[in-house]
């Protein structure tokens, strides 16, 4: 039997305790370990199976080469600096990514996408919730690796999110649209696994696809570290 899976959790010094208590568990429930890395820990050279970018401040802009906007409020351009390594690192390692909310806009930046930098300046033909609660409906495409994994075209999710995926970056496909046809969910075409998610799986623990979500995740990092 081979060793056990690690998954590098990533998030900010300060506000991402809750998000990495709720990955860690959903990890676990799959047999996966997990350590949480923040600007200040040693996360250089560090080995890991798997890597979950989460949730939180916005990516600076400066980060991207855009310009600042008026509802960007908090940013943390050493996290930036820090997943954007991390990532990096991972890609040449082979091994799986999955980004969560900021995470998934990440993902999406690095491999050359654009975002929008505040849906509320949309005139939305559907109300964008702000809740953790399950209040918004999301649709995935066919053919994609996420609506393999769920096993169904349309689910009720959470969100808390202000900004959204805007031009799909190089290899990037969207993978799931919400009722005003912003993004939702993207994959990598070419990359094994590599999985972003606006809303936020791990603060719905009780949710069947949540779990699933996870599931694969973990798959994937074990499948990997066996071949």
């Amino acid at each position: 039997m081979g060793r056990s899976v690690t998954i590098a959790v990533t998030g900010g010094r300060r506000g991402s305790r809750l998000a990495w208590y709720f990955s860690r568990f959903l990890l676990g429930g799959h047999g996966a370990g997990s350590r949480f890395l923040h600007p200040e820990t040693d996360y250089r050279d560090l080995s890991f199976d798997a890597l979950l970018i989460t949730g939180g401040s916005d990516i600076d802009p400066e980060t991207y080469g855009a310009q600042a906007h008026p509802a960007i409020e908090h940013t943390d351009p050493a996290r930036d600096a820090m997943e954007l390594y991390l990532l990096e690192t991972a890609i040449r390692r082979g091994v799986p990514v999955m980004g969560i909310c900021r995470g998934m806009q990440l993902l999406n930046l690095h491999f050359g996408g654009t975002l929008h930098p505040h849906i509320h300046d949309f005139d939305l033909d559907v109300a964008h919730p702000h809740t953790p609660l399950p209040l918004k409906t999301v649709t995935l495409e066919h053919g994609t690796n996420l609506h393999d994994i769920i096993g169904q075209s349309t689910l009720r999710v959470n969100a808390l999110h202000h900004q959204a995926v805007d031009r799909p970056g190089q290899s990037i496909r969207v993978a799931a649209r919400d009722g005003n046809n912003i993004v939702q969910a993207i994959e990598h075409t070419a990359l094994p696994f590599m999985l972003g998610i606006q809303w936020h799986p791990e603060f719905m623990p009780y949710s069947w696809h949540s779990r699933k979500i996870f599931a694969a995740f973990v798959h994937a990092a074990r499948s990997m570290q066996n071949s």
